[in-house]
Order: C-alpha cells, then structure tokens, then sequence
C-alpha cells in the first residue's frame, strides 16, 4: 500500500472479505486455505451469477475460510505479504455501456453497486432507472468528504464517468451542500446538495428526494465515494486501489483521526494501543448507525468508513437492552431518525408485525438495514429493527420474484 497524501498509514497483519456484506450471494470459491493471492485478483464469484467476481483486498496467503450453519460464508480471511502482489487490469476497449461493465465484471468492482429496493448486487445485464453516488457523509466522527474526494479527485472523476456510461439512466452525485462539485457532462451527471441531520448523507434519503421506488419493478442503483474513487484508480492505474479511508473515533479512543488502511483490515491491529483502558464496545460504524462487534476476529466491512470505540458508560452507547422508564417516544423525535415523509411509528408496528403489505405501503421498499437501526435504541421495545426491516424485505423479493 502505497502511503496517502494527508493521511495517516496503518498497516496490518490480517485482512478479509465478509460474506455478510454481500447479501443473496451464494458464494463458488476459486481458492483455498494456503494459496498465495495477488491484490485484486477474484478469489470468489457468485454461482447463479458467475460473471460477478470478487476480489481479494489484499495480496498475500489464505489463511481461513470460516463458514457458518449450512455452509453459509462468514469470512475469506488473507495473512497480508511483506509486499504484497497487485493484479494488473487491461483498461475497457471502450467507453460504452458493455465495455465499462465487462471491466467492471473482471475487476470485481461491481460488487460495490447495490440496488434499490433489497439492498442486492445488481444483475449485470440490468438497467436502472437513475444511478446514485453517495458523495457525502454526516455521520458523527465520520472522514471527511471533502478532503478524501479532493485527495483523489482524479480518481474519483474517472469513476463517476465510467457510471455514467453503464446506462443512459441519469447519474446523481449526491454531495454536501458546502463541497460543490462540477463534470463536464452536465446532461448525464447531475449534481444534487443534501444537507441537515446525520440521514443527509444515506442513499435512502437522496433516492426517496429524487428517484422513488416501488414495488413495479423498477429499480436502482447505489455506491458510495470510495468506491468510485477505486473504480477510477483501477480505470486510470490499472492496479486496484489497495487502502480505504476510515476514522477512528469514540470517548474511548486515545487519538481520534483518519487513517489509510487496507481494505477489510483487522479491526483489533487497527485498535491496537489506540482504546484507553476500561470497558468499551466497539462498533463497525458510527455512533448512530454503527454495529457492536466482537474484538476477536472482526474486520472492516465492505463500504465501512468509520471504528468507533464508547465506554460502556457513555450517553452516547447504543447498547440496546438498557431500561427505559418512558412510555412513550414521541412521533416527532422519531421523524428524525428515519427518512423523510416515511412516517416511524406506524412502520415500526407494522414491522414489528411482519405485515409486508403494510411495511411496503407505508415506504419499506426506500429502506435497507442501517435506515432504520437508529429506531432501536429510540424504541422503548428495543426490537431489532434492522432485522424486522430484512424478513420485510425479503417477503416483498419472493412476492416481486
């Protein structure tokens, strides 16, 4: 990994893909325990969809590949080389629809889109009906944009051009309203400012405000900023990008700061000497939307820009199983956490429920996981939200087939 200008490098020992983050894969493995692997190279594809690869973070040895019940894929997990090998990429023949996808196919940089509704990868021969960049981040403690996307902003322009060739639907690059950004291609890429709360900055939000989705069949897409920054490496390098952009941040974080790391790192060599003593819980994420995680094995997820660390003590935990005396949330202070014109607490009743028809009347289809995990710790119920939202979900996928 090269070193990134106006960032701190973090090496590690350990990296790894997580099945988890590629929902409705069924995963063919085109490796095992020992074999040496380069940077980017497919080390996995998906059965019913062989032409979808995915890649390995980083070079180095297989060392695990850890299932779980019904051989379901937990984690590829990679022993990191001294200097680890780097796959190299012819670039697409073209700039057309078929050139940039069949690059992106053999690259494995399609598995960083996902669709709306269902949260999927896309069918590689698909056709959304607008593609969104999600060029923004307000999550508490979170990198900044701005100074990431203005690093490598090159990159990230290759990228967002190479979308907008994968369809002649509109492309969105959806930024905070103080980090104007401008293409060439005006008519193709339209720029869209968000700003307010910590939601400003979920695909959800952006999609419901320009492109809203239902149950017809339409669909589209997503991704987020670094991934467009290594869809544009790759294009303009033709070597993978090989380090993501995270913040280490919490009360019980010694040194708050941004960090370049290698894609799906060990997150405790991430945290090694950097938590202040006492107990913590670690979450892959922020504060608000983030997921507690064991310290043991865990690594950075796909897309994941934040470690956050919080005493157990702090106001700010999501532990969700402390007690609360209030009978009542009011409707107001949920409205907050939960998209625009989605209306909180009749769907978290009807999710609650299980009733898919209603969950998809009252907005569900705009939804994925991280939508709604802020309504757990809001809940006096502290029901599972996130998981409640997925059942939802995956009845609307059987019933649209």
């Amino acid at each position: 990994m090269s070193v990134s200008p106006g960032f701190e490098t973090r090496y590690v020992s350990r990296a790894a893909l997580l099945g988890r983050d590629y929902r409705g894969v069924n995963f063919e493995l085109l490796c095992e325990p020992g074999d040496e692997v380069k940077s980017g190279a497919a080390v996995m594809r998906d059965l019913r969809r062989p032409e979808i690869t995915f890649s390995a973070p980083v070079g180095g040895r297989i060392i695990r590949i850890e299932r779980g019940a019904r051989r379901k894929l937990i984690s590829l997990q990679i022993d990191v080389g001294d200097a680890p090998a780097v796959a190299e990429f012819e670039p697409p023949d073209g700039n057309d629809s078929v050139s940039i996808r069949n690059f992106m196919l053999a690259s494995g940089a399609w598995s960083s889109l996902r669709t709306r509704p269902f949260g999927n990868i896309p069918d590689p021969a698909g056709k959304p009906a607008a593609v969104f960049v999600t060029a923004l981040d307000a999550e508490p403690l979170a990198p900044d944009t701005r100074t990431v996307i203005d690093t490598y902003l090159q990159e990230f322009r290759a990228g967002v051009g190479a979308l907008a060739s994968i369809d002649d639907a509109p492309l969105y690059v959806c930024h905070a309203q103080d980090h104007a950004l401008k293409f060439e291609d005006s008519s193709r890429i339209r720029c869209v400012n968000f700003n307010g709360g910590y939601s400003a900055g979920l695909p959800g939000v952006h999609i419901n405000a320009l492109c809203p989705i239902g149950l017809g069949g339409g669909e589209v897409w997503h991704i987020g900023y670094q991934d467009v920054i290594a869809l544009g490496h790759l294009l303009l390098h033709r070597k993978p990008w090989l380090q993501r952009i995270i913040s280490l941040g919490g009360n019980a974080v010694k040194n708050p700061r941004s960090l370049a790391v290698y894609p799906g790192s060990a997150i405790d060599e991430l945290l090694a000497n950097e938590v202040k003593d006492g107990p913590s819980q670690i979450l892959a994420g922020s504060s608000v939307y983030g997921r507690q995680i064991s310290p043991g094995s865990a690594y950075l997820g796909a897309g994941q820009r934040q470690v956050t660390v919080l005493g157990t003590s702090s106001s700010d935990s999501v532990d969700t199983t402390a007690a609360t005396n209030n009978a009542v949330i009011p409707s107001e202070a949920l409205e907050k956490l939960i998209l625009p014109g989605i209306f909180p607490v009749p769907l978290m009743r009807a999710l609650q429920l299980g009733d898919a028809e209603r969950a998809r009347e009252l907005g569900a289809l705009e939804l994925v996981e991280e939508d709604v995990m802020p309504l757990s710790g809001a809940c006096v119920s502290h029901s599972d939200y996130a998981s409640l939202l997925r059942d939802v979900l995956d009845q609307l996928e059987a019933i649209r087939g």
